[in-house]
């Protein structure tokens, strides 16, 4: 696994879905930000992104994206984003380029398998500090 597979954020004072799609789109790639923010906005339409208690998964792919990672992002307080989506505190966000190989794909697939399970959530929820988070993906890949 690259060290840049995964980038991860703690405490981040985001107050609601804009904000939220925003930081992801400018670190997707600043120059094509208000087209990725629309692609997050299409791609939530098609449901909810919801996948756990207090745990959404939104994902984009697009030629305009720099580099496929996944971003972690955990909120300083949890937030409704809406009716359906409640408590909101950690964003887990897949962002793959278009034309992804497919060594990267396999790396994507075998974390979001990981996603299926309640006690890795609980801890991506509550570890404590960046290095420690870091250290939990890597003993789970």
């Amino acid at each position: 696994m690259n060290d840049n597979f995964f980038s991860v954020f703690l405490d981040q004072p985001l107050t609601d879905k804009d904000q939220i799609q925003r930081f992801i789109a400018e670190f997707a790639n600043p120059a094509e930000a208000e087209e990725l923010i629309d692609l997050l906005k299409q791609r939530e339409k098609v449901g909810n992104t919801m996948i756990a208690e207090h745990v959404i998964l939104p994902h984009l792919e697009s030629p305009k994206i720099k580099q496929s990672q996944v971003l972690l992002i955990r909120l300083a307080e949890a937030i409704d984003l809406d009716e359906g989506t409640p408590e909101v505190q950690l964003i887990i966000t897949i962002l793959l380029k278009s034309d992804e190989s497919q060594e990267i794909k396999k790396q994507i697939a075998q974390f979001t398998r990981q996603l299926a399970d309640d006690d890795f959530l609980a801890e991506l929820l509550n570890v404590e500090g960046e290095e420690l988070f870091y250290q939990l993906l890597e003993d789970n890949n």
